[in-house]
């Protein structure tokens, strides 16, 4: 299911039963596995990687490179490889 005002840019690949919330921006060459779900308004960065079964919160932001193999609350950005949170004054 995807949302409305939704972007999936080049090279990006959403698998089977993934679940996109309304004004999601999926960036180049990201990959969702299956069954991911995407809140409103998250971003998803280029080259980013979301394992199955994982959830971004509304908000949130994934930082490109990024493998994330935890849930995202909402509102949370997260970088690096595994994904981990940068603290909110940084954001």
């Amino acid at each position: 299911v995807i949302g409305e005002n939704v972007i999936v840019n080049t090279g990006a690949i959403v698998e089977h039963d993934c679940r996109i919330g309304d004004h999601v921006h999926i960036a180049t060459g990201a990959r969702l596995a299956s069954t991911v779900e995407v809140g409103a308004g998250a971003h998803v960065g280029a080259g980013a990687t979301i394992r199955q079964e994982i959830r971004i919160g509304p908000g949130a932001i994934v930082g490109a490179g990024a493998v994330v193999v935890k849930d995202v609350p909402a509102e949370t950005t997260v970088v690096g490889v595994p994904a981990h949170p940068l603290p909110r004054e940084t954001r």
